[in-house]
């Protein structure tokens, strides 16, 4: 993905970058931080949102978008299953039903090419490693740390979507009335 944005959105005043999240520096120094899909590949919730908001600017902005988990009744029911059946058969199982789906819905060659996709050893590695947060979790984190935030749902019950505006520092405040 950065290859393709890099080649697809050069722009002079933006740099691309792949790295692990906490080898990303320079305190204060972003505009806009975007996180897309990462909150829940990391081992602390609140320290990786603690570095986040170190890199925004004052005046800056912070959107994460990621997954929590559900505490909904369906929730419970899939947490009971996930005590059960390993989450690699799990995976197998919705990657079975997800072709039979696709199809209809997209072709045969393509449901096939993304049933391969999601069924690669590294592909379910990488799936394995997930561990979701719970809203409670991400709330508390937030409350602490970015004091102003709001939350909108995304895709569902477990889409989050957090927004965070820095305050301005000193030397950009705006002008009181």
């Amino acid at each position: 993905m950065i290859e393709l944005a890099k080649a697809r959105r050069p722009r002079p005043n933006i740099s691309y970058a792949h790295a692990d999240l906490q080898d990303v520096s320079g305190a204060g120094r972003y505009d806009f931080v975007l996180s897309a899909l990462t909150l829940h590949h990391v081992p602390d919730l609140r320290a990786a949102l603690a570095h986040i908001k170190a890199l925004v600017a004052p005046g800056g902005r912070l959107v994460v978008a990621d997954m929590y988990e559900s505490d909904s009744p369906v929730g419970w029911v899939r947490g009971a299953v996930r005590r059960v059946v390993p989450l690699r058969t799990r995976l197998r199982a919705l990657a079975v039903m997800s072709l039979s789906r696709n199809i209809s819905k997209r072709g045969p060659v393509t449901a096939w090419q993304i049933y391969l996709l999601s069924t690669r050893p590294a592909w379910l590695d990488h799936r394995v490693s997930d561990r979701f947060f719970s809203r409670a979790e991400l709330e508390r984190s937030c409350e602490q740390l970015l004091p102003g935030y709001r939350f909108d749902s995304l895709g569902g019950v477990r889409g989050i979507g957090l927004i965070w505006d820095a305050p301005r520092g000193p030397a950009t405040a705006a002008p009181s009335r």
